[in-house]
């Protein structure tokens, strides 16, 4: 799924490029993308049930394949590209929450820790190889080429849901009412580390997107040339999918409210001090830092989700709010990092929007008992995150 999506996400402005389209309708369409994977969560946490798992995979593998390789096919019309971008987003946000849910309820949220690591790990794989594998594929077969081969890549992988196992409802599972008071009762009867897990998934992206959109511009001004902020991106991507593989290894040792807290002190204050620096090694340790701490962060909040499916949490619903909480922060990032860049300095707004998110965390955290729990214990055992 994120290998598509990661070829998708590398060609799809040189794909709109090619059949002339201005820049603010490129940047537009691509905003559509992150717009409507965001407006699927709830609706898909809303509809997943144990019981249809299996048909609910398949339906949006299916309705994701023809979206990524129908841009080969829309030769650039405009009706065909809106229509198919906005699919492919739905679909896109759709199958990563019934996706994460199916995972927790197939593991019954045993071991959240190692589990969840290796599941942001192959997510951050794929993207990965969708990078590398699309560019190398558009060189040869053409950007419509590589879309049309490697977006056929979903409808491959319904092989492995198709002998899936049957799941068994979540014990003690919210009863939902139908209609929209119903939903919005669900919503609220969540327990508050959902929200909590939302509120480190928003903090991950805006301080994670942020940096990446603007530090190539930043880096120039300081005399960092492209291929270095390329590689430092990179550097920040290989350590975060990294440490996700061997966390399950992290977590036998180390309580996960203690990981979580210094790794949101870590990834904020190594975005913090971007501003302050101009040499290449002191940025390569920071992007390392980074990395680190945004691949444990993944691990953990998506661990504390996993693990509350032993307590009858919605895994559902779960599911959808900690997803949005990626896709809000991987919209807000970019927009309030332009925004605050343009009044004071792309230096000056590392720091201020690294410091907000650092604020808005800890003070949402000492806010609630629920959030309180979280923070780390001297002297506490490791988790049950293992």
């Amino acid at each position: 799924m994120t290998t598509a999506e990661g070829t998708l996400g590398l060609l799809y402005a040189p794909y709109l490029d090619r059949y002339g389209y201005a820049l603010p309708t490129i940047g537009t369409l691509s905003a559509l993308l992150g717009i409507f994977r965001l407006v699927s969560r709830v609706p898909s946490g809303a509809a997943y049930h144990p019981s249809n798992a299996r048909r609910q995979l398949l339906f949006w593998l299916m309705v994701f394949t023809a979206s990524t390789s129908g841009f080969a096919f829309a030769n650039g019309n405009v009706v065909a590209v809106a229509l198919l971008t906005i699919v492919h987003g739905y679909a896109f946000g759709a199958l990563g929450t019934y996706n994460l849910a199916v995972t927790i309820d197939l593991t019954g949220g045993e071991r959240a820790g190692a589990i969840m690591g290796w599941y942001t790990a192959a997510l951050s794989t794929g993207y990965a190889l969708g990078s590398f594998v699309g560019g190398a594929a558009a060189d040869r077969l053409g950007v419509d080429g590589a879309l049309a081969l490697l977006g056929g890549l979903p409808a491959l992988s319904a092989l492995l849901v198709v002998p899936m196992p049957v799941i068994s409802a979540a014990p003690n599972a919210i009863e939902r009412a139908p209609g929209l008071r119903g939903l919005f009762a669900a919503h609220a009867r969540i327990d508050g580390r959902v929200w909590l897990a939302f509120l480190i998934a928003l903090y991950i992206n805006i301080l994670s997107d942020s940096v990446d959109t603007f530090f190539p511009l930043f880096g120039l001004s300081v005399g960092i040339p492209l291929a270095a902020s390329g590689a430092l991106r990179g550097l920040k991507s290989g350590a975060a999918t990294f440490i996700r593989f061997i966390s399950g290894a992290i977590f036998r040792y180390v309580d996960h409210r203690t990981v979580n807290f210094w790794s949101v002190l870590l990834f904020g204050i190594s975005s913090l001090v971007l501003g302050a620096v101009t040499s290449l090694p002191v940025f390569f340790a920071l992007f390392l830092a980074a990395g680190v701490a945004r691949g444990l962060l993944r691990v953990t909040s998506a661990a504390s989700v996993a693990e509350l499916r032993r307590e009858g949490t919605d895994v559902g619903i779960a599911s959808g709010i900690y997803n949005m909480g990626l896709d809000a922060g991987a919209i807000v990032g970019p927009a309030i990092g332009g925004v605050v860049g343009d009044a004071v300095g792309l230096g000056a707004m590392f720091a201020l929007v690294s410091g907000s998110a650092l604020l808005l965390y800890f003070g949402a955290a000492l806010a609630t008992a629920k959030g309180r729990e979280t923070l780390p214990v001297v002297g506490s055992p490791p988790s049950r995150a293992r």
